[in-house]
């Protein structure tokens, strides 16, 4: 056994948040030099509308990690892990493969987020170009998963914002009367939490008072999705908005977009549980 590969594969899973449960069944599998095997881990979350009270409501995940062995070098690697989630308030689980490779190495934690249905930011390195010298960079791109179709595997497309996109958070945030966020400070935290993915609690101003809101991030349509407390979305935004010029337009519907260019059609992944040769 490869101990500098088992070790390796053991950082992966703590990186991706799966801690070290999983290293005693981990080192046994690949001491018995299988070539490929899956390991389960079940995970518990609080949804973020009842973290003031975890006691309510919980969502039940349970994460399918693939592994296969190189036929050219014998190590072993990390390729997919499907997650399946039991939501609090929905009849039947969601599934979906994650590919660490294709889906930017994303973390449990992400994952259950991008499953909810939530945006999230991550830095990913761009590819790159044949005959490209340029040393590739890493940028922040908006990820969110489709969850209105799947592929015949029933995964839902991964859709990416890159930058020329436009879809500023910190300006977006401005055209809402978010009541306490002055203090640069507590602006910047709300900022970098819906980057997270996180849907957030705030007060919003209204004519005859203030309204307790949940806030995520919407990429898609360059806005703010608002829901009340008790998770029923708020559709009006000339509501609460304070001009109506501030609108999004719902008709945006690009998917992906780089550089300069508006929209770019977007391929839906195939993903496949086996190794990749590395």
């Amino acid at each position: 056994m490869d101990q500098n590969n088992l070790e390796y594969l053991q950082k992966t899973l703590d990186y991706l948040g799966f801690g070290t449960r999983l290293n005693e069944v981990l080192s046994s599998a690949i001491y018995r030099e299988l070539e490929s095997f899956s390991l389960g881990i079940n995970q518990r979350y609080i949804p973020a509308e009842f973290r003031s009270d975890p006691t309510k409501m919980i969502d039940q995940a349970h994460f399918q990690l693939n592994f296969s062995r190189s036929g050219e070098t014998g190590m072993y690697f990390l390729n997919t892990y499907q997650l399946t989630l039991k939501r609090y308030n929905a009849e039947e689980p969601i599934q979906q493969t994650f590919d660490l490779e294709k889906h930017h190495r994303i973390s449990a934690l992400q994952a259950y987020r991008l499953t909810c249905g939530l945006s999230l930011e991550k830095e990913i390195l761009q590819k790159r170009e044949a005959g490209d010298d340029v040393i590739p960079q890493r940028i922040p791109v908006w990820l969110k998963l489709d969850l209105s179709v799947s592929d015949d595997k029933g995964n839902h497309p991964l859709m990416r914002f890159y930058p020329g996109y436009g879809y500023d958070l910190r300006t977006t945030l401005d055209n809402f009367a978010f009541l306490g966020l002055e203090d640069p400070e507590k602006k910047d935290a709300v900022i970098k939490a819906l980057r997270f993915g996180n849907l957030i609690e705030l007060s919003l101003a209204k004519e005859n008072g203030s309204q307790q809101v949940y806030v995520a991030a919407n990429p898609k349509l360059k806005t703010l999705d608002l829901y009340s407390m008790n998770m029923q979305p708020i559709k009006d935004l000339s509501a609460v908005l304070p001009k109506n010029e501030n609108l999004p337009d719902i008709q945006s519907t690009g998917v992906e977009a780089k550089g300069n260019n508006n929209t770019i059609t977007f391929p839906m992944d195939s993903v496949e549980n086996r190794g990749r040769g590395r």
